[in-house]
C-alpha cells in the first residue's frame, strides 16, 4: 500500500518594516531560549544526572523573564 502525500499548504508572509523587526526578535529570542536549554540538557546528562523537565525548564523561563527585560520584552511564548 502506498502512502499518499497531502499538499502542504504554502502562505507567504508580507510584514511590514515594524512586523518583519517584531518577528526578527522574536525569533532571536526563541534560538536563545532554544540553545540554552539544549546546552543545559547537555550539562545536566553529563553531570548530574537527568535534565530538568518542562515543568522545571518553564519556571527557570519565567524567572529569567523576570530578571532579563529583553527577554521580558519579547513573546512569552518563546
Amino acid at each position: 500500500m502506498h502512502a499518499t502525500l497531502t499538499p502542504v499548504p504554502r502562505y507567504r508572509l508580507d510584514p511590514t518594516p515594524e512586523q518583519e523587526q517584531a518577528l526578527l526578535w522574536h525569533c532571536a529570542h526563541a534560538r536563545y531560549v532554544w540553545n540554552l536549554a539544549v546546552e543545559q540538557h547537555g550539562f545536566w546528562s553529563r553531570y548530574r544526572g537527568g535534565a530538568p523537565g518542562y515543568t522545571e525548564q518553564s519556571r527557570q523561563l519565567t524567572a529569567a523573564r523576570a530578571e532579563f527585560e529583553w527577554l521580558r520584552a519579547g513573546s512569552q511564548t518563546v
